[in-house]
C-alpha cells in the first residue's frame, strides 16, 4: 500500500469519526431543547407538569435525560410546592446516569445543571419553605455520591451551606471566603458555572457579615450580591436569606419581568444574571476569561 492511499484512508476515517461525533452532538442537542423548554415553564405549573410527563415518557428509554427531566421535575414541585408529590419523584431520581467515567476519573461535566439542582437549588428552595425532612431525605440520597464525587465544587458548597442551613460551625464562611479568594483550584468544576457559585457563597458570606454587624465586609460583598439579584434564581435566592434591595421603579421592573420571563441554561461568569440553570456546555469565552484569572 503507498503512502498516498494511506493517508488517504485515515483522512476518511478522521472525517467519518468527526460526522460520527457531529451528529451525536446534533442529538444530544435535540434532547436538551426538550429540557430547557420544560425549564422555561417554571411559571406556569399547569404547562410545565404537562411537559414534564410528555418529557418522561419520550424518554422513558433514554437514561440519562429521563433523569435530568426528573431532576428539573423535582425542582418544579419544590418551587410551586406541590409537596405531596415530591417523596416519589425524589425515589425516582437514579443520578448514576449522569455520571462519566473518563480516563481522568468519574465526570459530572456534561451534567453539573442536574447536580446542580440536587446539591444547591432545591435544597435552597426546601430551606426557605422550612422543609427539613425533604430537605434531609434529598441530602440522604445525595450522600450516596460522597465518595465518588469529593472534590466537585457543587458538593463542596452544598456541605458548606449545610452548615449555615444547621448553624453548625461558621456556617460555612471561611470556605466561602476562600472561594471569592481564588482559592478554588483544587476543586472540579464547569467552567460555565464558576460564575454562579461565587455569586452563591457570595451572598452567604453576606448574610453572615450582616449577622454579626460587620458592615464593612458586607459592603464589599454588597455588589455581587445586588447582581445576583437581578436573576430569577439569585432573587429567590437572597429572599430565602431575608437580603432585600429597594423595588425598583415601574419601568425598571416592566424591563427586569420582560428580562426574567424565561429561565435559561446559559449562566456567564459575569455575573449569572437572567437564569435557573446551567447547561453544562463549555463556553468558550467563559474559558478564556477564567483562564485569564
Amino acid at each position: 500500500m503507498n503512502s498516498a492511499l494511506l493517508v488517504n484512508i485515515v483522512l476518511y476515517g478522521v472525517i467519518i469519526v468527526m460526522m460520527f461525533n457531529i451528529l451525536q452532538t446534533s442529538k444530544r442537542q435535540k434532547k436538551r431543547k426538550d429540557l430547557i423548554d420544560l425549564v422555561n415553564m417554571i411559571k406556569d405549573p399547569e404547562f410545565f407538569f404537562q411537559k414534564g410527563d410528555e418529557v418522561l415518557e419520550k424518554y422513558k428509554d433514554d437514561p440519562e435525560i429521563l433523569n435530568k427531566a426528573r431532576v428539573v421535575v423535582l425542582w418544579g414541585i419544590s418551587y410551586h410546592k406541590q409537596y405531596e408529590k415530591f417523596k416519589d419523584m425524589l425515589a425516582s431520581i437514579d443520578m448514576n446516569p449522569l455520571i462519566e467515567n473518563k480516563k481522568n476519573g468519574l465526570s459530572i461535566d456534561l451534567n453539573e445543571d442536574s447536580f446542580f439542582y440536587m446539591y444547591l437549588g432545591i435544597p435552597n428552595i426546601l430551606y426557605q419553605d422550612k422543609q427539613d425532612e425533604m430537605r434531609d431525605l434529598l441530602k440522604e440520597k445525595m450522600q450516596e455520591f460522597d465518595e465518588k464525587l469529593t472534590g466537585q465544587l457543587v458538593r463542596e458548597i452544598s456541605l458548606e451551606i449545610n452548615k449555615y442551613y444547621t448553624n453548625e460551625d461558621d456556617r460555612g464562611l471561611a470556605f466561602y471566603e476562600k472561594v471569592l479568594d481564588g482559592n478554588y483550584g483544587q476543586y472540579t468544576y464547569s467552567k460555565t458555572m464558576i460564575g454562579l457559585y461565587k455569586s452563591i457563597v457570595n451572598a452567604m458570606a453576606a448574610r453572615i457579615y450582616l449577622d454579626n454587624g460587620e458592615t464593612e465586609k458586607y459592603q464589599a460583598a454588597e455588589g455581587m450580591v445586588k447582581d445576583f439579584d437581578e436573576s430569577g434564581v439569585g432573587h429567590r435566592w437572597l429572599q430565602s436569606l431575608d437580603i432585600h434591595f429597594a423595588t425598583p421603579s415601574e419601568d425598571e421592573s416592566d424591563q427586569n419581568a420582560e428580562d426574567n420571563d424565561k429561565e435559561t441554561f446559559e449562566i456567564t461568569n459575569e455575573s449569572a444574571k437572567k437564569a435557573d440553570v446551567i447547561d453544562a456546555e463549555v463556553v468558550k469565552e467563559e474559558e478564556k476569561k477564567e483562564d485569564q484569572e
